[in-house]
């Protein structure tokens, strides 16, 4: 009995083995049957291309991972492997390392915050401070941020740059900034204008439950210099 699931158990390992080296032999036939081809350079090319380009080629693309790169736009392949140049198969798989872009991040409100505070919230926000420009105001104390060139809540890349304008407080004797007046009765526009010697163009619009003669729009807007400017408009509410 023994000797026979012996002789059972060595006809069965012939067989297996047999049959493994048939199936090498089989498969090495077919992939030596496949020509081969020169790896085409698909880097800093778009997924959608470089899929077409060695599609063409009889090769095949696998995605391999992605990254964030400021200087690549986003679906580009930073990387490949097998390396451009290369004899490879017709049917080998190359993979790709495809770019995210540059990381984004939300810029904050600096607008009303000191330069040191700005400084602060943006390095919270990994960005930078750029130029800091000052000009005289009304409305705001000196050091305060009157203005940023990029908007609160816009989407950029991290490490962008970010000017912004800082009060340097009133203006000095002889030149005239143009107050705030939105809101405020024309009576108040009046007396500025008659101090100043400022003539005050006019115009009305009818809008409901907003009390007559309050204004609406001015131009230029406030802490403009106007020490030059020989009037103002201003557009108010009318009955």
């Amino acid at each position: 009995m023994l000797g026979r699931l012996f002789k059972l158990f060595v006809i069965l390992t012939i067989i297996g083995v047999a049959f493994y080296f048939a199936f090498n032999i089989i498969m090495s036939a077919l992939v030596h049957s496949k020509k081969e081809v020169v790896l085409p350079n698909v880097i800093g090319k778009s997924i959608y291309d470089a899929t077409e380009e060695l599609s063409n080629a009889g090769l095949g693309l696998k995605k391999d991972g992605e990254e964030f790169n400021q200087n690549v736009p986003a679906g580009v392949i930073l990387r490949q492997n097998p390396s451009a140049g290369m004899n490879v198969r017709e049917g080998k798989l190359v993979r790709v390392t495809i770019s995210q872009g540059g990381e984004m991040t939300y810029v904050p409100n600096l607008v009303g915050q000191t330069v040191r505070s700005a400084d602060i919230s943006l390095g919270y926000s990994t960005l930078l401070m750029g130029e800091v420009s000052k000009k005289y105001s009304l409305k705001a104390d000196k050091g305060i941020v009157l203005s940023q060139d990029i908007a609160a809540e816009s989407s950029v890349d991290k490490d962008s740059v970010v000017n912004i304008v800082v009060s340097d407080g009133p203006p000095p004797e002889g030149v005239i900034l143009m107050p705030d007046f939105v809101n405020k009765n024309l009576e108040e526009a009046e007396i500025w204008a008659a101090r100043c010697g400022i003539t005050l163009n006019v115009a009305g619009e009818k809008i409901s439950n907003i009390k007559t003669n309050t204004v609406l729009k001015q131009s230029p807007e406030s802490d403009t210099d106007v020490t030059d400017l020989e009037s103002v408009s201003l557009c108010l509410s009318v009955a």
